[in-house]
Parts: structure tokens; C-alpha cells; sequence
């Protein structure tokens, strides 16, 4: 098998998972409980946010928040400033790719 396989969580809890940290690539998986939200803070690479479920509000530096439902894919560019929230019923999901 040459293949490598990785697992993440289902569950309806906020949770930060780091699921592949390569030298080229790294996945997280975030879920946020219904109204969660994560501190603005500074993302120093390029990230991909893969909403998966529920809905994203997103801040980004001095824009208003913006709204991303799932199945959408929204690029962040490096030294961005970034608020997150949990704008949807329920607990959700996505996964942030960074590359270098």
C-alpha cells in the first residue's frame, strides 16, 4: 500500500485537528459548536478554507464579515488578518489547506 490514509472527527464539538503536516502540506480540521467563534488572528501563509458543513462567517483584515455556506472553497492570502464564526444551526466544519 502505498498509499497513506488519515482520519478526523464527526463529532458536534469545537475542536482544532492537525491532520497532515508534510514539508509541502498541511490540513486541519476545524468544527466549531453552533455560535463558536475563533479569536482574530493572523494566518502568516496562504490558506484554502473547505466549508464542509454549515455555514463560515468570515472576517478578513478591516472587511465587513462575509458569509460562505458549504460546499464552498474560499482562498485566504498570506499575513491576512482573520475572525471566524459559526453562523449556522448546528456544529461546522471545514478544512484549512496551507501549502508553501
Amino acid at each position: 500500500m502505498i498509499e497513506k490514509t488519515y482520519a478526523f472527527s464527526t463529532a458536534d464539538a469545537t475542536a482544532v485537528e492537525r491532520i497532515v503536516a508534510t514539508g509541502d502540506v498541511r490540513i486541519n480540521h476545524l468544527s466549531l459548536a453552533e455560535h463558536a467563534s475563533v479569536d482574530p488572528h493572523k494566518t502568516a501563509e496562504a490558506a484554502h478554507m473547505i466549508i464542509t458543513k454549515g455555514v463560515l462567517g468570515l472576517t478578513l483584515d478591516s472587511q465587513e464579515e462575509h458569509r460562505y455556506p458549504e460546499g464552498s472553497i474560499v482562498g485566504i492570502p498570506a499575513d491576512t488578518l482573520l475572525g471566524i464564526r459559526n453562523l449556522g444551526e448546528g456544529t461546522m466544519h471545514l478544512f484549512v489547506v496551507k501549502t508553501q
